[in-house]
């Protein structure tokens, strides 16, 4: 009998009992029984579909505790809805974080932000809030589910980990199709096509289940190819020639794969000629390839030639890890995969050395097609084994010769991350020896000063090592001063990854044996893990009880909270001395003077007190549209949708890119919303960015000058090593 008129398919499904997707762990969790009820309590499974539907709107009732909540309880209802409860990976911003926000608009914002995110410390931020313990915003949203709106954005920042881990945690992916098509992505992303095909197909009347069924349909020819089911997967092809047939390529290539033939590629020219002689035209990949036809692709053992820049962020590391792919796709995947967190630095160090780059490193004998800049991560493998082939006593300046020609391509964070190991030998060799050894003073130094990018657009060319033997000065001292900013990033790197609440000492380990005396500039960077303490930290660690100006207030029982007198700001400021730094930077070169104007945007944005001279703030104070609407959300505490739309604003950035005046309005605004860790992590990443490219610059700006000795006649002249270094009393 067919359904009354005017009832649609979707309000009979409305009507239909919730369906129990809770997997058995979390049944036993929150007290559910797992077995087959009986007796009384198998009525319940008997009821009508308008009774069962009516029974679903009932008041939830507080049960127990779920894995990874912690509001203490989850309120178990409608257990179709369980993946969208207060569960998460991480505490991260709190519960209330989408507070003021609506999911649809959320949902689809965040299908629109950038995927690659330069600025690390933003990208972590937005990784954060999508790990953090929280419920769904309010509302809803067609065409998805807010469970899949969170992997899906995993998927497009390249962590496929959190996907997992939130999988393993709900278990939603039984009931929800929309989530197990981002889980089944989640393992190709990961080169596992074992555990892809495991998952199971939504049932049919699930939520999602015809908008994705052209997806698992391909799936399951996938499958079954890579099982070796070749008739079973032509059979399939045949009789789901409806479903199937939108992706013509997909379909076509599988097909091919089912008959055991050797698929012939080739350009629409070749199709062109193939016609004109009546043969069997090529396929043509296509230049954007959709998730199902790259894993076909991959599974039949073809060579990506086309851009890395339309496959999808979380396929980098199955690629990293497929030697079928050209050396510059494998190392070009596995740099984005480093980047996005799923390929350590040690393992594209080993890529590097497994992989052929003859055509590279002798462009004379290769195709003219080669006869151009290298991708940046064949340009980074080859920095690499440059610096492995030289001997011990080269490998200080090999190392700054490989992060200045990074450097000049905008990769020195980059290069900085894969010569850990190699930095790391060097400070050891160095601490050992008493910092003598590691770096003499006739070490052999090919020039590495290239031409750097100034901001007003001119080339600027620094006096680099060779002009860092002023006053004594070794090169010794300017190859150390060139990789002091190198090895404070991977100290801090090593904080983080340990505890991010680490102690300064712990954060200035790295380049503590120096074999020179700091300038007043370089002691700002070592003792920045001390100095950007923001004034939100100083309020948490003060006791609990509120502090009231009795005078205003008029009461002391604290019953009126406004009347809480503000906490004054003890931070010691970064510059102690402005007449010293006045002169340094009256007297700096291009460079230097460029470094510390960034250095004064960093400590505005942090929140210290800057000159109006040196304030990179807009004069006049105006706000425009954008920034008046990511102010109220900093001010109303919104943190979900501020996090985003800095994301949407500031996600193209990068450390050189971002203005100073942006980095003001960028760390004010993470400031304003309590967000004090992410605005000290941004606050190193550019303030590390700037000095690295200083340092190789003009290192001579991290030395301190030489204090000539007293005689019995006077006190003798205090001699600087540069004019563009302050004095050291």
């Amino acid at each position: 009998m067919g359904a009354p008129m005017g009832l649609s398919v979707a309000a009979q499904n409305a009507m239909r009992a919730p369906l129990n997707i809770v997997p058995p762990a979390m049944q036993e969790a929150i007290g559910q029984p797992v077995g087959q009820r009986t007796g009384r309590n198998a009525k319940s499974d008997k009821l009508a579909p308008r009774v069962a539907a009516r029974q679903s709107k009932r008041a939830v009732r507080a049960v127990a505790a779920a894995p990874g909540s912690e509001t203490g309880i989850v309120q178990v209802g409608q257990l179709g809805a369980l993946q969208d409860a207060p569960i998460g990976l991480e505490s991260g911003y709190g519960s209330n974080l989408w507070r003021g926000a609506r999911l649809a608009f959320i949902a689809g914002q965040m299908a629109r932000l950038p995927r690659d995110l330069s600025l690390a410390a933003l990208r972590d931020a937005e990784l954060t809030l999508h790990r953090s313990t929280t419920a769904a915003p309010v509302g809803t949203v067609d065409g998805g589910s807010w469970y899949a709106a969170r992997l899906n954005r995993f998927l497009a920042l390249g962590d496929t980990g959190s996907v997992l881990q939130l999988e393993a945690l709900t278990g939603a992916v039984s009931g929800d199709p929309y989530a197990a098509r981002a889980i089944v992505l989640a393992h190709l992303g990961r080169g596992d096509g074992a555990a892809a095909c495991a998952v199971s197909a939504p049932k049919r009347g699930t939520r999602g289940y015809a908008d994705t069924l052209p997806f698992f349909m391909q799936l399951m020819v996938y499958c079954q190819l890579r099982a070796g089911e070749f008739e079973k997967a032509g059979l399939t092809l045949q009789l789901n020639e409806k479903s199937l047939g939108a992706d013509r390529f997909y379909r076509e290539l599988a097909f091919l794969m089912a008959a055991q033939t050797q698929a012939e590629f080739g350009t629409v020219a070749d199709v062109a000629a193939a016609k004109a002689t009546e043969t069997e035209p090529p396929l043509v990949v296509p230049s954007v390839l959709t998730p199902m036809q790259l894993a076909l692709l991959q599974l039949a053992g073809y060579g990506l030639t086309e851009g890395l820049d339309q496959v999808p962020p979380y396929f980098m590391q199955s690629l990293a890890e497929d030697y079928a792919q050209p050396p510059a796709t494998q190392l070009g995947a596995a740099l984005a995969a480093m980047r996005h967190g799923s390929l350590s630095a040690e393992r594209f160090s080993q890529l590097s050395q497994l992989s052929d780059l003859t055509a590279f490193q002798n462009p004379a004998e290769a195709d003219a097609a080669l006869n151009t800049p290298p991708p940046d991560a064949v340009f980074l493998a080859l920095r690499l084994l440059e610096v492995d082939a030289q001997p011990i006593n080269a490998q200080p300046s090999a190392l700054v010769n490989a992060l200045a020609q990074a450097q000049s391509r905008g990769l020195w964070r980059d290069m900085v991350l894969l010569l850990d190991d190699r930095l790391r030998n060097l400070q050891a060799a160095s601490d050992g020896a008493n910092a003598a050894p590691a770096f003499p003073a006739d070490a052999p130094l090919a020039p590495f000063a290239p031409a750097f990018e100034a901001e007003n657009g001119t080339d600027e060319t620094g006096p680099g090592i060779e002009a860092a033997a002023q006053a004594d000065q070794t090169y010794g001292d300017a190859l150390h001063a060139a990789l002091l900013p190198a090895m404070q990033l991977l100290a801090w790197a090593d904080a983080l990854s340990a505890d991010s609440s680490a102690p300064a000492d712990v954060l200035s380990a790295a380049p503590a044996a120096l074999s020179f005396t700091p300038s007043a500039m370089a002691e700002r960077i070592l003792q920045f893990g001390d100095m950007p303490q923001t004034l939100g930290d100083l309020i948490a660690a003060l006791a609990d009880e509120p502090i009231f100006d009795e005078a205003l207030s008029g009461d002391t029982d604290g019953s009126n909270i406004s009347d809480v007198t503000e906490i004054a700001d003890t931070r010691p400021h970064p510059i102690a001395d402005w007449q010293a730094f006045e002169a340094q930077y009256g007297a700096a070169t291009p460079a230097l003077r460029a470094y510390l104007t960034r250095e004064l945007a960093v400590y505005e944005g942090l929140g210290f007190d800057i000159p109006a001279a040196y304030s990179a703030a807009p004069s006049d104070g105006a706000l425009d549209a954008d920034a008046l609407r990511i102010q109220k959300l900093a001010d109303n505490k919104w943190v979900g949708d501020l996090v985003l739309a800095l994301v949407d604003l500031y996600g193209e950035e990068n450390a050189a890119t971002l203005e100073n005046a942006e980095l003001v309005a960028l760390l004010g605004y993470l400031r304003t919303a309590a967000l004090d860790a992410p605005a000290t992590a941004l606050a190193e990443e550019i303030l590390l960015a700037a000095a690295g490219r200083l340092s190789l610059i003009e290192p001579s700006a991290f030395i301190a000058p030489p204090i000539l000795s007293f005689d019995e006649t006077g006190p003798a002249d205090i001699l600087a090593a540069s004019g563009a270094l302050s004095v050291q009393p």
